[in-house]
């Protein structure tokens, strides 16, 4: 089973660049998705999307085919009605309340990614980093970003989409076509009948020996109580991103080869806040996403792509070969933590070589 831990929160609205122009992008919503995961997958190592939701007033004319494409996405379509003349925001509001809820609630859920260019959820990002949450936000490549938005989330994704067909030839959303009957169900063949239990025989009487009478013997002195112990306060949650926040630049461009990724990883790791963030995660066995915010806080334009690789954890187990730190992972279905090498913990991950990732080893 694959990890879900990526959140998709959209705001359509901001797609269709506003409701006064309702400029509809003609853009499959499959693909948006498929590259948002990509994304979050090479550059914060997470899993697929759990959870994805679209959010307008849908009910707008013109907005009933782009519906469809968003529902057969699997797209959870939010209606939102404006109260008042704010039409703008009332989306923005439900979508705050509801990522917000998200967060909270579903701890499982490391990776939001918000589909907006509208520096509005510029509160909802830092909002989102205070619950150590790694965020992305992401729009179409035509469309202008917000400049604060766009340093305030962890990566930002610059959609490249590709046209849907045309409404003709798309697939209804139901699989029965309503204009056949539908066909019959096959009958069941009628169960057998259990066969009567025969009746157990009579066990015979056993004459039995009189039995001896037990011996009494002395209650046990009663031990002493010991009080309970004190519980232990739980340990304060380290907050990553203030953490990150204090990491300087260590490397500003980014890699030409392979060989150079690695060497700006170890370089990156003689930084003593980035050792001592690491130093932490490993004692924690934190994820990717979160190792994620120091590596762009030391070096913002490093990509695994840099390394020759399509994900980040293949591209670190490359890289963190001969340092103290490794990646470690129980199950298929669970996220790689940083560990510590000397630990030699269970699941600790192979080092890659340069041959291996030209053959694709996993």
């Amino acid at each position: 089973m694959a990890t879900r831990n990526v959140a998709v929160f959209i705001d359509a609205e901001n797609l269709f660049k506003g409701y006064g122009k309702l400029d509809i992008p003609d853009v499959s919503m499959d693909d948006i998705l498929d590259q948002l995961e990509k994304a979050a997958s090479r550059e914060a190592g997470s899993g697929s999307i759990a959870l994805s939701r679209a959010y307008a007033d849908w009910g707008r004319i013109g907005l009933e085919d782009y519906r469809r494409d968003v529902v057969r996405s699997g797209v959870e379509t939010v209606q939102v009605f404006s109260v008042g003349k704010a039409e703008k925001n009332a989306a923005d509001i439900v979508l705050v309340v509801d990522c917000l809820r998200a967060a909270a609630d579903l701890d499982q859920l490391e990776v939001f990614i918000l589909v907006s260019a509208d520096g509005d959820f510029v509160p909802l990002v830092r909002r989102l980093h205070e619950l150590n949450k790694y965020v992305i936000g992401a729009t179409l490549a035509n469309h202008p970003v917000n400049s604060v938005l766009e340093k305030e989330v962890d990566q930002y994704v610059a959609l490249k989409v590709k046209p849907v067909p045309p409404a003709a030839a798309l697939k209804p959303v139901f699989s029965a076509d309503p204009g056949k009957p539908a066909a019959a169900a096959p009958k069941k063949a009628p169960a057998k009948k259990a066969a009567p239990k025969k009746a157990a025989p009579a066990r015979k009487a056993v004459d039995k020996a009189p039995a001896e009478k037990p011996k009494v013997e002395a209650p046990p002195a009663k031990k002493k109580q010991q009080p309970p112990a004190p519980k232990q306060q739980p340990a304060a949650k380290a907050n990553w991103h203030d953490m990150a926040r204090e990491i300087a630049v260590v490397h500003k461009g980014p890699a030409t080869s392979p060989e150079d990724y690695k060497a700006i990883i170890k370089k990156v790791l003689n930084d003593s806040k980035v050792r001592s963030f690491c130093d932490k995660l490993a004692n924690q066995g934190g994820t990717l996403p979160i190792l994620a915010m120091a590596l762009k806080a030391a070096a913002p334009r490093l990509s695994p792509s840099d390394a020759k690789v399509s994900s980040l954890s293949r591209a670190l187990r490359f890289a963190l070969a001969d340092t103290q730190y490794a990646l470690a992972r129980e199950s298929d279905d669970v996220q790689p933590v940083l560990v510590r090498r000397q630990s030699n913990p269970a699941g600790m991950l192979p080092d890659l070589t340069l041959d291996d990732i030209a053959r694709g080893v996993q």
